[in-house]
């Protein structure tokens, strides 16, 4: 499942490499910015290392304003010269792919928490959730997520436990058998489940704070080595939860003590790209 949000994040942090990146971003402001969520958007680039978080913000806004969209005034910092040149390709979205299936919510039921909730319960194939989960995954609040939900599940749109901690899911097969793919998809047309849930936005920020570990770690940077270790520890870490709720057994950070945290960091690379090949 596309997680719009964290796509775009790192795909404006790579752009710096890759400068047809920022093209493609520009072409999804032009015709899917009112499918993308301003307060998610911050949330999620918030997890990204350094000033990226503000910097992909704000080059998203610019184009979203400069396309029409006024919901992202506050964060453009006003429109710079050039800004607003919009890449080339489709003039709408199309969502007939199963990946799509967090878009096609958003488009019929409103960018918002109830949509994003309800992709997270379908992705995490009935699965029972907290909110606590929920909204480690979704980037909303605690609250919001509670009374959210609790209004999705007074109008049986999903299901919640009787007993505390709350939990919450959503059937997926009724829910499927009215949100089965377009017959014109490519792949997974007459697939049963819908697309499964990936922390896409903890596995992206993992990866470019590596990127930005990397560059600290460069013989020409001057990195004490016992910063590096450090931040090499401090960077698995953070991510451990979204690890282990992705089933990704990655080496704990304690295996790997002192200046050996950089082999641990190296090590829970390999794996979490093995996992993406998996997945994908």
């Amino acid at each position: 499942m596309i997680d719009p949000e964290a796509l775009l994040a790192f795909s404006l942090y790579l752009s710096v490499e890759e400068r047809r990146l920022q093209d493609m971003v520009a072409w999804w402001a032009r015709v899917g910015s009112f499918l993308t969520s301003v307060q998610r958007f911050r949330s999620v680039s918030d997890r990204f290392p350094g000033q990226e978080s503000t910097r992909s913000l704000r080059t998203f806004a610019r184009m979203a304003v400069a396309s029409g969209d006024k919901r992202w005034v506050r964060h453009a910092g006003g429109l710079s010269d050039g800004e607003g040149a919009f890449g080339k390709g489709r003039e709408a979205p199309v969502l007939i792919e199963p990946c799509t299936l967090w878009l096609r919510l958003r488009a019929g039921l409103g960018v918002g928490a109830k949509a994003d909730i309800l992709a997270f319960l379908l992705g995490s194939d009935g699965k029972w959730a907290s909110a606590s989960t929920i909204s480690f995954a979704t980037h909303y609040s605690n609250v919001t997520i509670r009374k959210a939900a609790n209004d999705m599940a007074m109008a049986r749109l999903i299901r919640q436990t009787e007993g505390r901690p709350t939990e919450y899911r959503a059937p997926a097969g009724p829910w499927w058998d009215l949100l089965q793919p377009d017959p014109r998809s490519k792949r997974n047309a007459s697939s049963s489940h819908p697309p499964g849930w990936r922390f896409w936005s903890e596995m992206f920020a993992f990866l470019a704070g590596v990127m930005e570990w990397s560059r600290l770690a460069s013989p020409s940077a001057g990195t004490n080595p016992y910063v590096l270790a450090s931040k090499a520890r401090d960077l698995v870490e953070r991510h451990q939860r979204a690890f282990t709720l992705s089933g990704i057994r990655t080496p704990p950070p304690e295996a790997f003590p002192g200046r050996r945290a950089p082999d641990g960091l190296e090590e829970t690379v390999e794996i979490v790209l093995d996992w993406m090949r998996e997945v994908v």
